[in-house]
Formats: C-alpha cells, sequence, structure tokens
C-alpha cells in the first residue's frame, strides 16, 4: 500500500488549517494516487467476512435508515468447548447485502494493521484519538438519512462511487448526533459524486447525507475527536501536581481548621507558580505526543522485540551473532555455592556466577557477540545463554 501522508488527504496544510480546520467542510478530488482500492477493497472485506471471528458490533447492518437486529445475520458457534453467541454468518450478511442493506464496519483499525497505519497518519498530525469505520453501501441506495456526528470526519472512498451532500456546521461543538430534514437543511454548501481517491473533511455537525450511485460503493470514515482547551489543561495540571508537595490527604469536612484552609491556598498557589513556569512549546509538544497513543487509534502496542517473529529468530541465533545490552533492570540477589540469583521482569533465576558478573558488567548499549558473550563457557553454551537472556529482554539482537 502507498505511504500515504496527512498533505495527500488536505492538500496545502497551512490552508487546510487557516481555511477549513473546524470552520466549514472541505473535498479533494483525485487526493491519494496509486490504488486506493489497496486501502481497503470489496475482496478485503470478503476476507474477513469468511474469518468468521469478527463479531459485532465491529459489524453492523443497516437497512431503510435503520439498524437491522444482529440475531438475523449471526449465530452461536462452539470453540474448543466455548460458546461464541454472535458468530457472523456470511451468507446472511450476503443475502441482507443484496436486499440493499448497508454494511458497516467499525474500529476496522483494531483489525487491519495497514488501516491502523492509515489512522496514525492522522493521529501524528493532530495529536488525538482516531477510529476507522468502513461503509460497504449497494448501488443505487443510500445507508442513512441526513445527519452530523459528534467527531471530525475524514472520508475516502476507496472502491465504487457515491454521491455526498454536505451542509456548513450547525451550531456549537456537542456529544450527540444530530438528524435532520433535507427542508431543513436546504441547498448543499458541497454536492459531489465521490470516486477511488476522492477525499472529503467534516467538521463537527456538519449535516450530510450519502448515496451508493451506479456502483456500489466501500468508503472509510476515519473519526477524530480534537482536544478541548480544557482537557489539554488538565492533562498539564496532573503533570504539574505528581510529586510529595501534593499527596497529602487533608481533611476538609466542617470542623477542618484554619490551618488546612491555608494549606489548600498555598497549594494553589504553589499550582500558580508552577503554571506561570511552564515551556509553552515543550509542553504542547508533549501534549501532542501524549495524544497520538489514545485508543484506539494507537500505534501498535508491541515492540518489534516482543513479537513472535522475533522470538523464532531468537531459536536461530548463531554464535556470529550481536547482542546488545537493554535498559530492562536486572537485580542481582544472593550467592551461594557459586550460583547468583537474578531477578528480571519479576522472574528470579539462578546462574552461576561468572554469567551473573558478565551480565551486570555490561554497560547499557554495549554489544558483544553471542559466541563470546560469556568467555569461561563454550561456544554453544554461551550461545544458549545469549539466547535466553535476549528471550527476558536483557539482551537484544543488534545483527542476525
Amino acid at each position: 500500500m502507498e505511504g500515504y501522508t496527512f498533505a495527500d488527504l488536505v492538500g496545502d496544510e497551512e490552508v487546510f488549517f487557516a481555511e477549513f480546520w473546524d470552520k466549514k467542510p472541505m473535498l479533494r478530488k483525485n487526493a491519494l494516487k496509486g490504488n486506493p482500492s489497496e486501502i481497503l477493497s470489496f475482496s478485503r472485506l470478503d476476507e474477513m467476512v469468511n474469518m468468521e471471528v469478527i463479531r459485532p458490533p465491529y459489524v453492523r447492518v443497516n437497512l431503510n435508515g435503520a439498524g437491522v437486529s444482529e440475531k438475523t445475520f449471526t449465530r452461536t458457534v462452539t470453540v474448543q468447548g466455548t460458546e461464541i453467541p454472535d458468530s457472523v454468518i456470511p451468507e446472511r450478511l450476503y443475502d441482507l447485502y443484496r436486499s440493499g442493506a448497508t454494511i458497516v464496519w467499525s474500529s476496522l483499525n483494531h483489525i487491519e494493521p495497514r488501516l491502523r497505519s492509515f489512522c496514525k497518519v492522522i493521529s501524528d498530525k493532530l495529536g488525538a484519538r482516531t477510529d476507522c469505520v468502513a461503509f460497504l453501501t449497494p448501488a443505487g441506495r443510500q445507508g442513512f438519512n441526513p445527519h452530523h456526528d459528534p467527531v471530525d470526519l475524514f472520508i475516502v472512498q476507496t472502491e465504487g462511487t457515491k454521491r455526498w451532500r454536505l451542509w456548513n456546521p450547525q451550531g456549537e461543538r456537542s456529544s450527540v448526533i444530530g438528524t435532520y430534514t433535507e427542508e431543513q437543511l436546504g441547498e448543499p454548501a458541497i454536492d459531489v459524486l465521490l470516486e477511488p481517491g476522492d477525499v472529503l473533511y467534516l467538521p463537527y455537525h456538519t449535516p450530510h447525507a450519502a448515496a451508493a450511485r451506479e456502483k456500489s460503493s466501500v468508503h472509510l470514515s476515519i473519526m477524530m475527536r480534537p482536544r478541548k482547551w480544557q482537557e489539554l489543561l488538565q492533562k498539564t495540571v496532573e503533570s504539574l501536581i505528581e510529586g510529595p508537595e501534593f499527596s497529602a490527604f487533608p481533611y476538609i469536612g466542617d470542623s477542618r481548621g484554619a490551618s488546612v484552609e491555608s494549606d489548600f491556598k498555598e497549594k494553589i498557589e504553589a499550582l500558580a507558580a508552577r503554571l506561570n513556569a511552564v515551556n509553552a512549546p515543550a509542553e504542547l509538544d508533549r501534549l501532542l505526543e501524549s495524544g497520538r497513543y489514545l485508543e484506539p487509534g494507537r500505534p501498535p502496542r508491541i515492540k518489534a522485540d516482543d513479537t513472535f517473529q522475533y522470538s523464532a529468530a531468537l531459536d536461530e541465533l548463531g554464535p556470529d551473532a550481536t547482542l546488545r545490552r537493554t535498559g530492562t533492570p536486572l537485580q542481582v540477589g544472593e550467592s551461594d555455592s557459586g550460583r547468583t540469583q537474578l531477578v528480571c521482569k519479576g522472574h528470579t533465576i539462578a546462574v552461576p556466577s561468572s554469567i551473573a558478573e558478565v551480565l551486570t558488567g555490561l554497560e547499557e548499549g554495549a554489544s558483544v557477540s553471542a559466541a563470546t558473550l560469556f568467555p569461561d563457557l563454550p561456544v554453544e553454551r554461551s550461545v544458549k545463554n545469549a539466547q535466553g537472556f535476549a528471550r527476558l529482554g536483557v539482551l537484544e539482537v543488534a545483527a542476525v
């Protein structure tokens, strides 16, 4: 899949933030080059349906503007003695689709790595939570009546075509979905047939209606909720009141003494002093970085050296492999009869004292070959021990 950027979605970023962000909807025709179906295609949705492991609420169905009961397209299956009450029946889902239903795939970034990467482009730029919903709509059908959502949306057409009508945002941001009649809305600000590679941006409270035309349609709605000043300031204050100065447990009941009120005033003044000393650019960078990891648009939770693939590669570790000491803490316990206890990640292991001395003597980042890591041992045993400590995370492979 193409490595798309935020600029691919919005064009000139300065123009986007000055003229459209939080103000009005934006259309970019042919924004994504290459083959947009590689982001999400009909065939990939077929594969996911037939895996039979995706269950509601990841899959929902809407027909004639109303939700379809999950019971009509799920069944109970038994997996190794455990009953799964809502496994999707592919044939039922296909029947509903052929009858005109829109299939909605919620939070696909939980399931599909390429969509998690696509969402991350927006999370990284805006420091906000993102979530990816896909809509599969039959030709000639409209899945939902005109409404607005309590989130910002980036719409990406990946397969087929869909007509979109958008009206300018209505009122202040709130956490509710709003519904409308077309008579209430009047003439749309944008009326366009989206084709693969086209992108729309919809601020909060942008009324919209979408319908597939001559072709069936797959589009992504990447939902994003920016954080308010209130939320950002709360995070800043939380970071400033960490530590012993604010960790006591005062009694603030009816019979509290005057000293408690005096202490409270002192705490407020201390907090105010810390707020006045905040380095605004550095703090905003910290808040941006923390926002990039908000659920569910986070980067993958695992590090490369925590993967099955990495562990499997350690099975083939050879004498020439280069290992490096990580920053994983290694505590030294008691020594007895030539063996020393080491504690790592809650595991206690007893090893020859010579091995303990080598490991504790390695500085973080220091490199050594697997064959010579433990010079008092034969090469084969040195490699075996290197494997074990790499699996614990004390060592990492610099090159294999």
